[in-house]
């Protein structure tokens, strides 16, 4: 027994080794328990759940060797974890399981050979070398421990899951450091050295009895590593909950953090991004989000696993993330977690940089995980930034999961002899059409060029227009449709739909003065071209210059 693997006074506690499982050669081999028995009946074998736990004091020996500056990634952010976890008589009720160092076979079913070695060298690099190495990354810090704590925050964590998958525990909770989610293939970055998450994925799929991982990440950041890992691959989901801003926050990659982010070849779809667009974001917009799109996901993908990237850095209080959800908000996020995978589901701390904060949203997880209901929510009330950008994921996911609704119908999904036609090319028809039939205003005649193709029949103008002292240019988007959509295709019940059109009060005012009008109709655009204000600009220019002066 390691000495220094305790609670918080140096007290040893009883350590549980997970139970030895024979390992297979193939990644996709099934595992055959030595003594006939299935995960599930080791489970039931307990006549009550059992929450292991991964800590180990040594982790805090990687440190900032700038002393005279305060650096987020505390190491006392696990200490005062493990305090809170102790000091509240739940460490008595866990099972401590033994951290142990990743070896470079298993950090290489994620990682280059040459990020290992890098790892490896730092152990024997002066200062210097250590703030040069520190310094050619994206926000990480060095010491002589930090390849040792690196591998044991990554080892930790895979001796958890492998402890839950054996039936040693249900689950768990690994009290570790550095964080791994932002590590990438080749390098380490954002506080984060190996991706621990990652890499016991890889492990327990290679050598144990799993094939379906379900990754859950509500780190306040987006775990750009993990993602990229298993981007192409169609048996581990990845979803991530995360502040994103347009790409503004950290780790910036404006195209992988969003939710058009669906994973690539045939695992399309088991990448999911929900980006919030700003800070604030609350526990209503949190349960929100697992109410309508995480749970319905993970239940039809139906893991084996269900592993969180359970950074607090999204709880009230945090310095980096400023949002505000609870420890309650935690604990109910991980009481819903609890139904998947048979219980199978493992915490594995990320990022939360108020020492306050992290230790009660832990405790709050650790609660739940013991079995205790979560403490009571306030009413359910996201806000419209929450309501956005969930529909824009169910718009997108819909195309890959049937718990989704509404489907939505791409138009490169078109079948051959299927004629599509664009709304805004309907609505501009019957505007044309109607504004000629009821105020004889008729389309301004446009160039053929770039003008034209956008704006012809969508810049009207009175026909004595050169008579009139009074002039309007009335300048409006086009009007808004309302439409009840069918749940199972998106296909629009035309008799309960219709169009809200708030234009032509504004034109019958104006005509109605005896004052001429040049109405412009601003057709809607897909992802926003930089030009667009330089069109429609360009598009007065020449209203003004050939028509009025």
């Amino acid at each position: 027994m390691d000495m220094d693997i305790d609670g918080t006074d140096g007290k040893p506690y009883v350590l549980i080794e997970p139970r030895k499982l024979p390992v297979t050669k193939g990644s996709r081999n099934r595992v055959n328990y030595t003594n006939g028995e299935s995960s599930n009946s080791l489970l039931n074998t307990f006549s009550e759940p059992k929450t292991g736990i991964v800590y180990d004091r040594r982790m805090r020996y990687h440190g900032n060797i700038h002393e005279d500056e305060h650096h987020p990634e505390d190491p006392k952010r696990i200490t005062v974890i493990q305090e809170k976890i102790k000091n509240t008589g739940c460490l008595n009720k866990m099972v401590l399981i033994k951290a142990r160092e990743v070896s470079a076979e298993e950090a290489c079913l994620v990682h280059t050979e040459d990020h290992w070695d890098f790892v490896t060298k730092t152990a024997h690099m002066s200062d210097n070398e250590l703030i040069k190495n520190a310094d050619e990354y994206n926000s990480i810090y060095l010491n002589n421990e930090t390849a040792f704590c690196a591998r044991l925050s990554c080892g930790g964590v895979i001796e958890l899951c492998k402890a839950v998958v054996d039936g040693t525990v249900t689950n768990g909770f690994a009290n570790v450091r550095p964080p791994g989610h932002h590590a990438e293939i080749n390098e380490p970055m954002g506080f984060c050295i190996f991706n621990n998450v990652a890499v016991a994925t890889q492990c327990l799929r290679k050598h144990y009895n799993v094939e379906k991982v379900f990754i859950l990440d509500w780190d306040i950041h987006h775990g750009n590593g993990t993602q990229k890992a298993f981007y192409n691959d169609p048996n581990v989901v990845y979803c991530s909950i995360h502040r994103y801003e347009n790409g503004h926050f950290y780790p910036g990659d404006k195209a992988l953090a969003n939710y058009t982010a669906i994973g690539g070849g045939e695992a399309k779809g088991k990448t999911i991004n929900i980006p919030w667009p700003r800070a604030g974001m609350t526990d209503s917009d949190y349960i929100f989000a697992f109410n309508k799109v995480v749970m319905p996901i993970a239940y039809e993908f139906s893991p084996d696993i269900v592993i969180v990237s359970a950074g607090f850095d999204a709880a009230e209080g945090d310095p980096i993330g400023e949002n505000h959800v609870t420890p309650s908000g935690f604990g109910h996020m991980t009481h819903m977690l609890k139904t998947l995978a048979n219980g199978k589901l493992i915490l594995a701390l990320e990022g939360g940089y108020n020492l306050d904060s992290i230790s009660k949203s832990a405790l709050a997880c650790v609660k739940v995980l013991l079995g205790e209901p979560p403490s009571k929510l306030g009413p359910i009330n996201p806000n419209q930034d929450c309501l956005e950008t969930i529909h824009q994921v169910i718009r997108t996911q819909s195309k890959y999961w049937n718990c989704l609704a509404p489907v939505y119908y791409a138009t490169e999904d078109r079948l051959p002899g299927q004629l599509l036609v664009d709304m805004a090319e309907m609505l501009k028809m019957y505007r044309t059409r109607n504004l000629y039939s009821k105020y004889k205003l008729i389309p301004v005649p446009l160039s053929d060029g770039k003008l034209g193709q956008r704006f012809t029949n969508l810049a009207c103008c009175s026909g004595d227009l050169f008579r009139k002292e009074v002039v309007f240019f009335f300048v409006h988007d086009m009007a808004d449709f309302r439409a009840d959509t069918r749940a199972t295709s998106n296909s629009i019940n035309v008799s309960n739909s219709y169009m809200i059109d708030t234009v032509y009060l504004y034109i019958e005012t104006i005509l109605g003065n005896n004052h001429g009008i040049i109405d412009v109709d601003v057709p809607p655009v897909v992802n926003q071209p930089k030009n667009e204000n330089q069109d429609l600009k360009d598009l007065l220019i020449f209203l003004w210059d050939n028509l009025i002066e």
